[in-house]
């Protein structure tokens, strides 16, 4: 299953197969399960059941019932989305095409009834766009500012040409002017009963455009000396203004006190030191309802400020107090906005193509990027000019934070320029050779492991790669995703075995700043022998670790610095994986990725966001040493033994009051967090035996007998099965709480992942963080039997990739 984001809407769907009864399960249109259907095979649906069982509540919208035909062959998931507002102007339409259309008509307009009636014998001006045969449609020159457009998606079949009529989808186009926010309004006039400025400009006493009779809403004031009283707006920066709407002060006597402002002089500045007069203004009395719309416009024709200020001449009243409700500035986009991808988005495609809303009124755009942020907001960084409001850059980065800014030209304007913002994104971190996530076990489509991956059966190697009968690809043992690549080899009566996949066209292995190569493998316990190799093209790179890593049983991290790789790897056609030597076993292989980072920075946990280490390698003591450098030591209770450890020396705790305690409540307020060790014992007859944790907080151990559980009050539990063989072998264990979920990894796979989103933090309490007992579950003693070594505590959450790193 996969983790559903809290508080945000998804998709889920399910294709149910009664005649095979088996049911496939997607999630936002990616399919992330296949399973049995229904345990007493009914050939027919009874009934629907909505569960909600997590600690939140589970909102449902739009059930749909219908034929797998139907669904597939409708047109779906429509760009720009169903309901959207604010949408550009020249935007082109896409959709997801029906499964059998070979043509698709396109109904599209403001007339709502028409779009949904019309068809080819009777089009209603909305039919746009007749048997097209792409999954797109410009709309650019259509679209009115504000404008609700509907459309809809026909698909038609080829032979028999059936169509099947798409539903009714809307958005609506991006308005004129646009209200400027992040205000700070101020005044030289003294207040009245606590009034602030900021009440004229925060939507207080505002439903939609409508204003209340609350007082308690509004600016009120009284001038100070005997100069005259003013209201003053800073932006943000400078915009082109528009508009200005004006709510006077409102209240139910109104009409009789006449606190509301009349007589107003409007100044504008670019940076609140000189000032320029828009014009005199009377603005119009409130109507003192509770239903008051705007009632005065200025209009400000354009002109660029950053600052506006109101001084007041006169009110309708003779007592002497000034008051105002709202008001609110309109604005032309003139400058660049809404940054594609999104200001500070991560993992970012390498081969980006960066893109924005143009100023309203741009000629041309100049395109300010590079690494140095400073350099981009100096505008020392100028990578094009260009007349398009997208640009591809070349030469990206992986794993590379970029900087860049759009300024909008147009030199027939008083204003020329615009600068832009200064955005950022970052890069992917790597480039994916296989994740072996696409294959399936369709044989017949050629879409197997093995119909890529080629082995002895194609090369007269010892290799068998996948599975005789289906699912080919490993299900089970896996590092990250749903599947990775079981091989088998047997060099008996081969000198190796071999499996090779062929890419065509040939990768570029050189780009982005590629240097290195990670393939993460992992063998079994019983193979014995053989020396592990890849070769690239034909250039053969032997693995460079311990010949014991093929028999651990243990994920491994193989990294290859590719600088030192003879051969042209800016064209790789082939990448071969293989054995050699007088042996036989299994080998499984899960992502094989290409960094640019050197091998020495790929894939460790670093100490960003460790809170402690203990290594319990002090050999005698009641010190237990914080490696991490926070200063965490911890204090050893009762006689636990040093013994030989996964690495170095463990403590062995013999379940009778022996236990380390930090003395601090280290755990409580995270949102995130990951709790790593190794063990080794019989937990047969453990109960409540704590590992690592702080009671009332975040409790790590054995909850009961061979049941390794992680449990949190503010994100539930999960329990992991643990091997009930294999009490003298060292396993690692790590429990992560990402703030959506709680997983438990076992040797560096997900054992099980539970528990529920966090509303704010998983947790908080008074204890202490301990190991090996002394109060972990509730806070009596739950002393640990075992041995525990290389203890990792962090304030966030563990990749899958750094978990492995943790096990070396």
């Amino acid at each position: 299953a996969t983790k559903v984001v809290f508080d945000q809407w998804v998709q889920l769907k399910y294709v149910i197969d009664l005649d095979n009864n088996t049911v496939d399960e997607y999630y936002n249109g990616a399919r992330i399960d296949t399973r049995q259907w229904d345990d007493n095979v009914h050939g027919t649906i009874g009934a629907i059941d909505l569960f909600g069982n997590g600690a939140s509540t589970v909102y449902y919208d739009d059930i749909v019932l219908q034929s797998l035909r139907e669904s597939q062959a409708k047109a779906d998931n429509p760009v720009p989305a169903d309901g959207e507002d604010d949408v550009v102007r020249d935007v082109v339409l896409g959709w997801k095409a029906g499964s059998f259309a070979a043509s698709h008509d396109v109904y599209f307009g403001a007339d709502r009834a028409a779009v949904a009636a019309a068809d080819r014998a009777n089009p209603m001006d909305v039919l746009v766009s007749q048997g097209q045969p792409t999954v797109a449609y410009d709309a650019a020159g259509l679209l009115d500012f504000g404008q609700t457009y509907y459309w809809r998606v026909d698909e038609v079949n080829a032979t028999p040409t059936t169509i099947y009529a798409g539903p009714v989808w809307s958005f609506t186009a991006e308005p004129f002017v646009y209200p400027i926010g992040n205000i700070i309004a101020t005044s030289n006039a003294a207040p009245v009963d606590g009034a602030t400025p900021a009440s004229t400009i925060d939507g207080s006493g505002l439903d939609g455009d409508l204003h209340s009779i609350d007082t308690t809403a509004a600016w009120l004031a009284t001038p100070v000396g005997d100069e005259p009283a003013y209201l003053q707006y800073e932006f943000d920066r400078a915009y082109k203004l528009w508009e200005m709407w004006v709510w006077n002060y409102n209240s139910e006597f109104e009409k009789m006190l006449g606190f509301g402002l009349k007589d107003v002089t409007v100044e504008y500045s670019v940076d609140g030191a000189e000032w320029l007069a828009l014009g005199d203004y009377q603005f119009a009395q409130a109507t003192a309802t509770d239903t008051y719309a705007h009632n005065t416009t200025v209009d400000f024709g354009g002109i660029s400020a950053r600052y506006v200020r109101l001084v007041i001449h006169s009110g309708y009243g003779f007592t002497g107090r000034q008051g105002l409700s709202e008001v609110r500035f309109l604005y032309k986009p003139v400058q660049a906005r809404g940054p594609m991808p999104a200001d500070g988005a991560a993992e970012v495609a390498v081969d980006v193509t960066l893109d924005w809303r143009p100023g309203r009124e741009a000629v041309s755009h100049r395109v300010f990027l590079g690494a140095d942020e400073q350099a981009v907001a100096d505008g020392a960084a100028l990578a094009a000019t260009i007349a398009d409001h997208r640009y591809s850059p070349a030469d990206l980065t992986l794993g590379q934070t970029y900087y860049w800014r759009i300024d909008e030209v147009n030199e027939a304007e008083s204003v020329d320029t615009w600068e832009g913002q200064v955005w950022s994104f970052t890069t992917q971190e790597y480039l994916v050779v296989d994740d072996f996530e696409s294959y399936t076990d369709n044989i017949d489509a050629g879409e197997t492991i093995f119909d890529t991956w080629h082995d002895g059966w194609v090369n007269n190697t010892g290799s068998t790669v996948g599975y005789l009968t289906a699912p080919f690809a490993e299900q089970t043992i896996v590092l990250v995703g749903r599947q990775a690549m079981p091989l088998a080899y047997d060099n008996t009566s081969h000198a190796n075995s071999e499996a090779v996949r062929t890419f065509a066209p040939a990768q570029n292995w050189t780009a982005y700043g590629v240097q290195t190569l990670l393939v993460y493998f992992r063998g079994e316990i019983a193979n014995a022998g053989g020396q592990l190799y890849l070769k690239i093209n034909d250039t053969k790179v032997p693995y460079s670790g311990p010949a014991t890593d093929l028999s651990s049983g243990l994920w491994q991290t193989w990294l290859i610095d590719l600088t030192t790789v003879a051969g042209n790897l800016a064209s790789v056609k082939t990448l071969t994986i293989g054995v050699e030597g007088g042996a036989a076993g299994m080998l499984y292989i899960d992502d094989i990725r290409l960094y640019a980072k050197p091998a020495e920075a790929i894939g460790s946990a670093t100490t960003a966001g460790m809170i402690l280490h203990y290594a319990f390698d002090e050999g005698d003591g009641d010190v237990a040493t914080d490696a991490s450098g926070n200063g965490n030591d911890g204090t050893i209770h009762g006689t636990p033994a040093y013994v030989d450890g996964a690495f170095g020396t463990a403590l062995a705790f013999d379940g009778v009051e022996s236990y380390v305690t930090t003395g601090q409540s280290l755990l409580s307020g995270l949102s995130r967090f990951s709790i790593a060790c190794w063990i080794k014992g019989d937990l047969s007859t453990a109960s409540r035996s704590g590992l690592v944790g702080q009671n009332d907080c975040v409790e790590y151990g054995v909850v009961s007998a061979n049941t390794i559980q992680i449990w949190t009050p503010g994100g539930g539990s999960a329990d992991l099965a643990w091997p009930t063989t294999g009490a003298d072998e060292w396993h690692h264990v790590v429990a992560v709480g990402d703030g959506t979920s709680l997983t438990i990894y076992l040797d560096g796979n997900v054992g099980v992942t539970g528990g529920s989103a966090v509303a704010t933090t998983y947790g908080s309490s008074t204890f202490a963080l301990n190991i090996g007992g002394g109060g972990i579950f509730d806070d009596t003693k739950n002393w640990f039997k075992g041995q525990i070594d290389d203890v990792y505590v962090y304030e966030r959450a563990l990749t899958p990739e750094e978990v492995v790193s943790l096990m070396r």
